[in-house]
């Protein structure tokens, strides 16, 4: 034998290896092709789908581009969609499509989701405890996809908070930006409410500390001194165990 019939035989496990690679990720020259577009709608179908339809209005979808010289056998049984593991949901992401049969083959569709949402911003200026009313606030629409705070689509959720900080105009009012109203201050003088049952006591005190409703903090009995502990109420007595 020759050294060329050597060569042959040393380089044929290689080619072999080399054709199952090729057979696998494209189709035979004889075969079908799926076509890019057909795979790029079954992407964007998927995606619509799992983001709901019903506001279809306010998300945008960008399937990224695929190479129009891919040679897939074509899937008659369907294809098959999921997000990755660990696939995000809005963002830059990635649809992992796989064909049901008669062939076998798999590919990741890079996509591009964009959410937008009517959000509630500051209409004014606003100064550092203020207030909050329904004045102070109007709409806007943002990409929440690419916000990274919190943010408020429901002015009830809002009105009657109070400002933590000094917020501009225009600015998202996140659950950082405000809290509850401060109901009691510190030296205010205060109710203090005693109930069991039936019975129910008012005395005089002192509040020892700031407060908004539903906080407990301790008060002072202007009459004994004692200290107690109590809940802030709407009304803005103490309430404390009899």
């Amino acid at each position: 034998m020759n050294a060329a019939s050597l060569d042959q035989l040393a380089t044929a496990p290689l080619a072999a290896l080399g054709l199952c690679a090729l057979l696998l990720l494209a189709a035979p020259a004889h075969a079908q092709i799926h076509p890019v577009a057909d795979i790029r709608q079954a992407a964007e179908r998927f995606l619509i789908e799992e983001l709901d339809s019903d506001t279809a209005e306010d998300i945008n979808i960008e399937i990224g581009q695929l190479d129009n010289r891919l040679r897939l056998a074509y899937c008659s049984d369907g294809l098959n969609a999921r997000f990755p593991p660990g696939g995000r949901r809005e963002g830059n992401t990635a649809v992992h499509l796989q064909c049901a049969g008669p062939v076998t083959w798999q590919l990741y569709v890079p996509a591009t989701v964009e959410r937008y949402a009517h959000v509630l911003v500051a209409n004014r200026s606003l100064p550092r405890q203020h207030i909050l009313t329904a004045g102070d606030l109007r709409f806007q629409r943002i990409e929440t996809s690419r916000h990274a705070g919190s943010y408020h689509e429901d002015k009830s959720a809002l009105v009657g908070q109070q400002t933590r900080r000094n917020i501009r105009s225009g600015q998202i009012i996140g659950t950082q930006h405000v809290t509850q109203r401060e109901v009691v201050s510190r030296g205010q003088r205060v109710t203090i409410l005693a109930e069991n049952g039936s019975i129910a006591i008012r005395m005089q005190g002192e509040a020892l500390e700031n407060g908004t409703l539903g906080d407990r903090i301790r008060v002072k009995n202007t009459s004994s001194g004692r200290v107690v502990e109590g809940e802030i109420q709407a009304s803005g007595h103490i309430r404390v165990a009899l």
